[in-house]
């Protein structure tokens, strides 16, 4: 999107802008250079006349910006999206007093490559300071000579189409967070859906743990089992050891078949244990899935709050606009209009 030079007194750099479709570079941009500076130069570029707009557009959100904000600055806050940034001149209508330019004057061809080059000046530490102090000035410019009478009509005109423009500006806000409204609206109903699944798997992990411990339990029992059959065998065996000589064979079929009890008792016994371990198996599973499930149910908590504090700040950032919108001066020869919240105007002549 940008590329780098060196320069002595701060960082240099171009700026990309789509015009009508065609792609021009505005050269000498600082992290300092405001919007207003970059569609003055398009604008002086393209040799035409008119209002304008510059749109930054990421994937298929956009944003306008303000006469006072700097692209450079908020391109940075994009991170590591920055390379998937637009910036777009859009020229929303004609200028307050059209000038015709004079035939002397080139013009750029409509579907070329130019760069729109800005002047470069050093700028003292605390400009951003003095810019926040000084009043707000609107996008409305005219590049051509004009007298003072001229100035002061236009001046005036200037004021009325600034203070419309602020009440699109104002709509536009509530437009938008009217749509925020709707995004949180969703994400406390995903939020909703996880702590509903979220409970449904504590529940069936507690289910797998009692049906573990009823298992346990089992487990003991025929254990306590298999040892008392065992005593009971070794008692058997030893009072027909006595008897051996008597009746051997009767001994010995007696022997073998109690030998076949033990063998059953003792499968019994291995397919418990089995299932023993299958159990502990899917409560491992589930307490697993428990875990991930937790850290997305966080996940969701951040991006919540998230939406709550853009939402809390763009209302802030409103009700100061609308503010400082009713302590304008009522008379028509304040020249210095509030800012315009979505539109940049620019007159532009060439004598």
């Amino acid at each position: 999107m940008l590329a780098e030079s060196n320069f002595p007194a701060t960082l240099v750099m171009e700026l990309k802008v789509w015009v009508d479709g065609i792609q021009r570079v505005v050269c000498g941009v600082s992290d300092q250079t405001t919007c207003q500076e970059v569609v003055i130069a398009l604008a002086r570029a393209i040799g035409q006349t008119g209002r304008y707009i510059l749109i930054q557009k990421l994937r298929e959100k956009e944003r306008q910006l303000l006469p006072h904000e700097c692209p450079l600055e908020s391109l940075a806050k994009c991170g590591q999206y920055a390379n998937d940034v637009q910036f777009i001149l859009q020229r929303t209508g004609p200028s307050l007093a059209e000038r015709p330019s004079s035939d002397s004057t080139p013009q750029a061809p409509e579907r070329t490559f130019i760069r729109a080059s800005l002047p470069i000046k050093p700028r003292p530490v605390s400009t951003e300071v003095l810019r926040s102090r000084e009043p707000k000035k609107s996008m409305t410019f005219n590049l051509g000579p004009m007298g003072s009478s001229d100035r002061l009509a236009k001046s005036k005109l200037r004021l009325g189409s600034s203070q419309e423009d602020e009440i699109l500006y104002l709509e536009h806000l509530i437009r938008q967070n009217e749509m925020e409204l709707g995004e949180e609206e969703f994400w406390q109903s995903e939020l909703h859906m996880e702590k509903e699944c979220e409970r449904e798997r504590q529940e069936k992990v507690r289910s797998l743990r009692a049906t573990m411990e009823e298992y346990t339990q089992k487990i003991h029992e025929l254990t306590t089992k298999t040892e008392v059959l065992e005593k009971e065998i070794q008692l058997e065996m030893t009072e027909r050891a006595r008897w051996a000589k008597e009746a051997p064979a009767d001994l010995e079929d007696m022997a073998a078949k109690m030998k076949r009890d033990l063998e059953v008792k003792a499968k019994q016994s291995a397919q418990l244990e089995s299932s023993l371990a299958s159990v502990g198996k899917a409560l491992e599973e589930a307490e697993r899935n428990l875990q991930a499930q937790n850290q997305e149910l966080e996940e969701l908590n951040k991006e919540l709050r998230q939406c709550n504090l853009q939402q809390f700040i763009q209302q802030t950032g409103a009700t100061v606009t609308v503010f400082f919108l009713l302590l304008l001066p009522a008379t028509a020869s304040c020249l210095v209009p509030s800012p315009l919240g979505c539109s940049s105007n620019i007159e532009a002549g060439w004598t």
